[in-house]
């Protein structure tokens, strides 16, 4: 199917650390990243993500694999499938079979579909998206770059997709495309504006449909959701401003499609849209392969500025810097756009805010700071935030936020110093209590990075007397395993130990003079455990014959680890 060049290709040119980092919340552990497990309901970190040979293992629950596998598994699609998505992903051109892929097939319709509701939407001149779209002050070149388009709400229209889709009826239902009322079929988005919806490789998944005219039901209705289209899993425009976020490094998050548009009609390319959702740790996943610098630019209505507040939360605590540019005189962005055109949004962006002075200012506005009460009420809402930044090490956003509460109370910001109190960190981790010796660890690494020397490696950590969590491991080192497979026969800290092995490079020569090194040692061992049992027959044997010939024994081993101890043979 695929070739193993094409499959090396794919993993070269994705950062699985980055790829897994969108599903998972990965913090560095040595040379290993470490997260809680998404395939099993794991409270403490077993999962880690290994960047130099490409593999993550999870030790509660053994799941284990390239970023293929974890595509496939996460996504609960085939191999197949999940190589040429990430095929997608990565700008890799992979050989297509002759049978086309489900998301092959999904993909392509729904493509076929958006170019037919953006050919109505030209082809009907004066019709009431264009009309709208005009009220927007949104250029032609806008509305075509973003693909808008019309399903109309005549019978013709939607009696001829099945024809100019070429799929079945049946197809069209499960798409989502159509939907029965009575005995008639119905397109989703008759009589709306057309938006569609791509994914993050530019393949459009979905379409989110405008009411035109008000005559009841939702103003936006989005596809039905897919193993394809999940909201929650996709920013709008993202395929377009990816790039240019991350070479100005840092993304605009507006909420919707219109924002987007009129942001991108001012000029403005490194902006995405949330698609109606809240912001959530995958959006910023996705986000944080790109850039880690964010500025939100929403609603300006209460649910609006609460929305911002909570996405600066969930954005902080990943480690995000977060600023906030505030829509005046107007109720959002594309708003604002209409009404001042693309210096008022540019004005809007360049005097934002950074995010914790935003929280102070929010959580201030109800509050009478003319007294005391006020000013305790404030320090005691902010002071949750400071102890976080405090105890993750972001001081520098515990200074801005203790210099705006300043601004704010009138106290000074050394009678503020005590929210900015050090604090034990009651989860340090305890270091494992390993039966492992050095020269057993020296011997691991020899083992791990040069396959030819595993036999005489293995022999030698026999000869060491190797405790339980070591002798567990040989049993698998005996039978050539590789480093995947050799961390389901021991405990999460001894394998994160093996993993550490398994990063630090040395030379053949050093491996070759590791294992002579260890020979001397066992050897020393065998004699002097040899010279141990004579002495305790010595103390119970009663035939002088036996003892002097044990004596004779005893006295030539002697010689023998002396000589040893000089480096004599």
């Amino acid at each position: 199917m695929f070739t193993k060049e094409e499959l090396d290709e794919i993993k070269k040119a994705l950062n699985i650390v980055e790829f897994i980092g969108r599903y998972v919340n990965l913090h560095k552990a040595g040379s290993s990243f470490r997260g809680l497990c998404p395939f099993h309901n794991d409270n403490d970190p077993s999962f880690y993500v290994h960047p130099h040979r490409g593999f993550y293992h999870c030790f509660g629950c053994g799941e284990k694999g390239d970023i293929i596998t974890f595509y496939q598994k996460i996504e609960s699609i085939s191999f197949s499938e999940a190589v040429k998505r990430l095929a997608d992903i990565a700008g890799v051109s992979v050989e297509l079979s002759a049978s086309e892929s489900e998301y092959d097939r999904y993909t392509s319709i729904i493509a076929k579909l958006a170019r037919i509701y953006s050919e109505n939407l030209a082809g009907e001149p004066n019709n009431p998206a264009e009309l709208y779209l005009k009220n927007r002050k949104l250029s032609r070149h806008t509305f075509e770059e973003f693909l808008v388009g019309y399903s109309s709400d005549s019978r013709t229209f939607v009696n001829s997709l099945t024809s100019k889709l070429r799929t079945q009826e049946s197809e069209m239902v499960q798409l989502g495309i159509l939907y029965r009322k009575g005995n008639t079929l119905r397109d989703r988005f008759e009589g709306r504006l057309t938006i569609p919806i791509d994914n993050e490789s530019g393949r459009i998944v979905g379409f989110g449909g405008r009411q035109l005219i008000q005559e009841g039901g939702p103003k936006y209705i989005n596809s039905p959701e897919t193993k394809y289209f999940q909201k929650s899993r996709l920013l709008y425009n993202l395929s377009r401003a990816k790039g240019v976020i991350k070479e100005l490094n840092y993304a605009v998050i507006v909420e919707g499609y219109f924002d987007v548009m009129a942001l991108y009609e001012a000029g403005v390319s490194n902006v995405v849209g949330l698609l109606g959702t809240a912001l959530t740790d995958r959006h910023l996943r996705i986000l944080g392969n790109f850039t880690k610098n964010l500025l939100f630019f929403l609603d300006s209505d209460s649910a609006g500025q609460m929305a911002t507040l909570r996405s600066i939360d969930v954005a902080e605590r990943l480690d995000f810097a977060t600023a906030v540019a505030l829509v005046r005189g107007a109720k959002d962005p594309a708003d604002l756009f209409s009404l001042k055109g693309s210096q008022g949004v540019q004005d809007a962006l360049t005097s934002s805010m950074p995010g914790p002075v935003f929280r102070v200012e929010l959580l201030s506005r109800d509050l009478d700071l003319s007294i005391p009460q006020g000013k305790k009420r404030l320090i005691e809402s902010v002071r949750p935030y400071i102890e976080s930044f405090r105890s993750s090490g972001n001081l520098s956003t515990v200074q801005l936020t203790i210099r705006s509460l300043s601004e704010k109370t009138g106290y000074s910001e050394d009678e503020l110093a005590p929210l900015m109190r050090n604090r034990t960190d009651a989860h340090e981790e305890a270091r494992a209590n390993t039966t492992v010796t050095l020269k057993m660890k020296d011997l691991l690494r020899v083992y791990l990075q040069y396959p030819s020397l595993r036999s005489r490696v293995s022999r030698q950590l026999e000869l060491m007397e190797p405790g339980k969590e070591m002798r567990e491991l040989l049993r698998g080192m005996k039978k050539g395993l590789e480093l995947e497979d050799l961390l389901d026969l021991v405990n999460e800290e001894f394998g994160r130990e093996i993993i550490e092995l398994a990063s630090s490079c040395i030379d053949e020569d050093l491996a070759a003079k590791i294992i002579d090194t260890t020979n001397d040692y066992t050897n020393k061992r065998l004699v002097e455990e040899q010279i141990a049992e004579i002495d305790r027959k010595l103390s119970t044997l009663e035939d002088k014959e036996a003892k002097t010939a044990l004596l004779i024994r005893r006295m030539e081993l002697r010689r023998l680890l002396v000589r040893k101890r000089k480096g004599g043979d």
